[in-house]
């Protein structure tokens, strides 16, 4: 993306540098996550390989592996992509990712899946300072209305035609993370762009809406997920993913509740969420505002499309920290079953992120739309093991 920069009153003097600069002055920590990466090493490399046994579906995991293959066929082939102290790059990548995806074509045995990937692949473990944190998402479904009524009144917002974004790296901004800057334009400066507490208050005047939903609730989840399906009394659906976000930091309802006493850490779930809030009507709204970040949707013609621009894959894409994480990489997870959580043990690509998966003791699983999926996802906050896979150089094309 390119930034216009008469559009911020700023005469075309000032460098590229110099503006991403003043913009992260002018919005403070609401502009972008961290300027360096996190210190240490996340990722360590594993002498001897654990045995890798995938419990999933192998063609999830073959369409997700070509996925990440597209993604890697976008970037110039010198891009670095770096997995801890070790780098490989976007050409090599895609080298090993087509030989892994003419293997998984085969349908290999779990056992013939796991020694080959160890002979393909070098093996790195996540060794954040504490354990690493597994959580789950999924595609909500809301029914919808094309006009509000007495029942559907909460809007769902396209993007605003006064929100300003800019990717820091475009600006040549002095940053490893993936974040934009955003805002609006106030008489001639760049300003932070309102918060959750004042767009339900109507901050946005007449923005445009893609559809009205009678669950404010519904509406707050389906804006963590960042793509839903919306249902119509006429049998028709709408598929539609996230179009952009107000920048402000996100707060995690649920934390709050624990951190006052009103749920146990056990029953900060989705679902126990909903509970407290449906038993605490008016302290729930005020609750659902304390989150400022927001965020506008657009129609999707086909499915959801995760931070790659690529389609994510049930039970096959992950999202993490992409300060932290190598993108679109082949990785394995390790959760064992913990009391409502399944356990989970199976060969992933890392395709997404989210507000709330910083740093790398975070990982986020994706479980697919319908109920099971929204259950599963709801229930899964358990430790677990993450491991990345490093293409061997020998045998690149």
């Amino acid at each position: 993306m390119s930034v216009d920069m008469d559009r911020f009153g700023l005469s075309t003097r000032w460098t590229r540098r110099t503006l991403a600069t003043l913009l992260l002055i002018a919005l403070g920590s609401t502009a972008c996550g961290p300027l360096v990466r996190p210190t240490g090493a996340p990722l360590r490399r594993v002498a001897a390989a654990p045995r890798f046994v995938d419990e999933g579906d192998r063609a999830p995991l073959l369409a997700a592996a070509r996925e990440s293959l597209r993604y890697y066929e976008r970037l110039p082939p010198d891009r670095q992509v770096a997995f801890g102290p070790t780098t490989r790059t976007a050409l090599e990548m895609r080298g090993a990712l087509r030989d892994l995806i003419a293997f998984l074509a085969t349908n290999p045995a779990p056992d013939v899946l796991t020694a080959e990937i160890g002979r393909r692949f070098e093996i790195y473990r996540a060794v954040p300072a504490k354990e690493v944190l597994f959580t789950g998402y999924y595609l909500p479904t809301l029914p919808a209305r094309t006009t509000r009524d007495a029942r559907f009144r909460f809007p769902i917002y396209s993007r605003p035609s006064d929100l300003v974004t800019a990717p820091l790296g475009d600006l040549g901004a002095p940053c490893a993370c993936r974040e934009q800057v955003v805002g609006r334009v106030v008489r001639g400066s760049l300003a932070p762009y309102f918060t959750r507490a004042e767009i339900d208050g109507g901050a946005l005047g007449a923005p445009p809406v893609l559809a009205w939903v009678e669950d404010a609730v519904g509406l707050f989840f389906l804006q963590i997920q960042g793509s839903g399906v919306l249902t119509y009394p006429d049998g028709r659906s709408r598929t539609i993913g996230f179009a952009a976000s107000n920048g402000q930091p996100y707060v995690s309802i649920g934390k709050l509740l624990v951190e006052r006493g009103a749920l146990s850490l056990d029953r900060a779930s989705m679902g126990g969420i909903r509970d407290w809030i449906a038993s605490h009507p008016e302290d729930g709204a005020r609750l659902l505002q304390e989150n400022p970040r927001y965020v506008f949707f657009r129609d999707l013609e086909g499915p959801p499309i995760g931070s790659l621009g690529v389609p994510v894959t049930a039970g096959r894409t992950i999202a993490t920290d992409p300060a932290v994480f190598p993108p679109g990489a082949l990785a394995f997870v390790h959760v064992p079953a913990l009391g409502p959580s399944a356990g989970l043990a199976r060969f992933v690509f890392n395709q997404d992120a989210g507000a709330a998966i910083r740093g790398p003791g975070r990982v986020d699983v994706f479980f697919g739309a319908g109920e099971a999926a929204a259950t599963t996802a709801g229930q899964l906050r358990s430790p677990g093991q993450l491991y990345f896979f490093v293409p061997r150089l020998s045998g690149v094309r």
